[in-house]
């Protein structure tokens, strides 16, 4: 026979998975980018975007990549993208897009339950495999020695897990409402004192049920390298869907820092005086041993 708690524990779940697939939980009134460094990468980058779909026996994948792949000799890092519970990357086009006008090869499985993380990695391995095929268009145009991990939700939690299945693979990883031990389910638990990358936790200060401030900072302190957290004030569980809101900025400058070695990007969260954690946009800011 069930235990009563715990069957009111599941029933709690199933309620706010609900209301999170509903976007009740979600559409709250977000502070605007403040800051100088954050205006700047909040904003679409210099590279004309163009998406396409893909896949292999690994799975199914939206593209959002930079149109003039290689221009200049440049070669584009990897950002392989995690879906939340039951959604799938068209709803994320702010996001997806944003990224890849910055210069980035994004990934995302079409997969609706990506909490393993094992449907993330698959992905960057694919466009790793794409960039040594002479016959694909990644030919020799992208890095694959920079790859990033980012997701919304379970796709935060696949975004550890990938990150810790990699084998180095991927070099820095964003955790976007990074979900309270409560609501993962067994087969999609995670390790953040396993991160062996560094890694950005981004949340919002209304997503109180599902990734509160506490669980947050419970997982930057287990994180034994180098780390950063921050708060959206105002903002739910689901508002990076849509345009992305107000999480383009400091998603899409750590990336640069990260994965395009942007010196300005840089001074968002390192440095004497790190931008991220003056900005009254922002609540619950920290950071350690960024390089």
């Amino acid at each position: 026979m069930e235990d009563k708690g715990m069957s009111r524990r599941r029933m709690l779940r199933v309620a706010a998975v609900g209301l999170l697939s509903a976007g009740l939980v979600s559409r709250t009134t977000q502070a605007v980018a403040a800051g100088t460094i954050e205006s700047h990468y909040a904003v679409r980058g210099p590279w004309a975007v163009t998406a396409s779909d893909a896949g292999d026996a690994s799975g199914t994948y939206r593209l959002h990549h930079p149109a003039d792949l290689g221009a200049g000799g440049f070669r584009h890092p990897i950002v392989t993208w995690g879906n939340g519970s039951h959604a799938t990357p068209a709803l994320y086009p702010g996001v997806l897009d944003q990224l890849a006008s910055w210069g980035f090869a994004v990934i995302a499985s079409t997969d609706t339950t990506t909490g393993t993380g094992t449907e993330m990695l698959a992905a960057a391995q694919y466009l790793v495999a794409r960039n040594a095929d002479p016959a694909s268009p990644f030919h020799q145009r992208l890095d694959a020695t920079r790859v990033g991990a980012a997701g919304h939700s379970q796709g935060a939690g696949g975004t550890v897990n990938a990150a810790n299945l990699s084998a180095g693979l991927v070099t820095t990883a964003v955790p976007i409402a990074l979900p309270a031990q409560l609501w993962v389910g067994a087969g999609d638990r995670f390790q953040v004192s396993q991160l062996a990358c560094p890694v950005l936790f981004l949340s919002g200060s209304n997503d109180w049920l599902i990734s509160p401030a506490s669980a947050l900072r419970g997982y930057y302190d287990q994180v034994p390298g180098a780390a950063a957290m921050a708060l959206l004030k105002g903002a739910g569980h689901n508002d990076i869907q849509g345009t992305g809101g107000g999480f383009l900025g400091y998603l899409t400058a750590w990336l640069m820092y990260r994965l395009q070695d942007d010196a300005y990007a840089r001074g968002a969260f390192a440095g004497s005086a790190p931008e991220f954690t003056a900005n009254t946009a922002w609540q619950n800011q920290a950071a350690k041993n960024l390089p």
